[in-house]
């Protein structure tokens, strides 16, 4: 069984799909990669300036944000989508993309307003998966002092002892708990 056969695929071929990424190297990979899905748009930029200005004129269904905000890439961006009013998608979904996730990187894309957040390097599968679930599965959008995005209030658990996860690297699980937290 193929990796993409394991999971039901929902249509992308109406949807608009936006990447930043500023390794030429994995924009040419990431690129054929969402492009197999078939999106009826893809655009490809190599820094936040050009996808802001893109996201100015044009409706995006989906954002795929190179991640790195101790470098200071991907914040500006995210901002721009959550809080311009000169955006077209305010409420589009956000996916950040980080190869060296921090619980710090972690909370601070959940608390400016990302869907979902994975890690590099991903499968065909699950990049699809977090496409899939900023477009499909996308949470009431809160608009509130302070936070513009999806509410993380729509997980509802218990929490029973003390802090299990150690300070060991994040794993996909706990970062797809923190971003439901």
């Amino acid at each position: 069984m193929s990796d993409m056969s394991a999971h039901a695929k929902r249509d992308l071929s109406k949807r608009h799909i936006v990447m930043v990424e500023e390794s030429s190297y994995l924009r040419s990979i990431l690129t054929q990669l969402v492009k197999s899905f078939e999106p009826r748009t893809f655009d490809m930029f190599p820094d936040e300036e050009q996808a802001i200005a893109r996201m100015a004129f044009a409706p995006t269904d989906c954002v795929l944000i190179d991640w790195r905000p101790e470098e200071g890439i991907g914040p500006k961006l995210l901002k721009y989508i959550r809080r311009n009013t000169a955006c077209q998608s305010p409420e589009t979904g956000v996916v950040c993309m980080a190869a060296t996730p921090s619980r710090e990187s972690v909370e601070l894309a959940r608390d400016n307003g990302s869907n979902v957040y994975v890690t590099k390097p991903f499968s065909a599968t699950e990049l699809r998966k977090k496409i899939e679930a900023s477009i499909y599965a996308p949470r009431n959008f809160v608009v509130a002092e302070g936070f513009v995005g999806p509410d993380r209030r729509h997980r509802k658990a218990s929490f029973d002892g003390g802090d299990r996860r150690g300070a060991g690297p994040l794993t996909q699980n706990e970062i797809d708990s923190m971003m439901a937290d």
